[in-house]
C-alpha cells in the first residue's frame, strides 16, 4: 500500500503543480492583457499631445501670416488712400478735359 499511496501523493501533488500552473498561466495573461492597455492608452496620449502641439503650431503660424497679410494690405490701402488724396483733383481735372475735348 505504500505505493499506492504515494502514487496517489504524487498524482495530487501534480494536479496541484497543474492548478498553480494554470492560476499562474492567467494571472500573466491578465498582466499582458493590463500592459497592452496601459501602451495602447500612453500611445493614443502620445497621439493626443503631437496632434495639440502641431495644431497650435499650425495655428500660430497661420495667425502670424494672416497679420502680415492684413498689415500688408492695411498699407498698400492707406498708400492709395494717400496717392488719391493727393492727386485726384488733377486726376479729376484731366478726366473732365478729356471729355470735353472728345466731342
Amino acid at each position: 500500500m505504500d505505493i499506492i499511496s504515494e502514487i496517489l501523493e504524487t498524482d495530487k501533488l501534480a494536479d496541484e503543480k497543474i492548478v498553480k500552473a494554470h492560476e499562474k498561466q492567467a494571472q500573466l495573461e491578465q498582466q499582458t492583457d493590463e500592459e497592452i492597455e496601459r501602451f495602447k492608452q500612453e500611445a493614443k496620449d502620445r497621439i493626443e499631445a503631437y496632434r495639440k502641439k502641431t495644431e497650435s503650431r499650425t495655428k500660430s503660424e497661420s495667425d502670424g501670416q494672416i497679420a502680415r497679410i492684413t498689415k500688408d494690405e492695411q498699407e498698400k490701402i492707406a498708400k492709395i488712400d494717400e496717392l488719391y488724396a493727393n492727386k485726384h483733383k488733377k486726376w479729376e481735372k484731366v478726366i473732365f478735359e478729356k471729355v470735353l475735348s472728345s466731342d
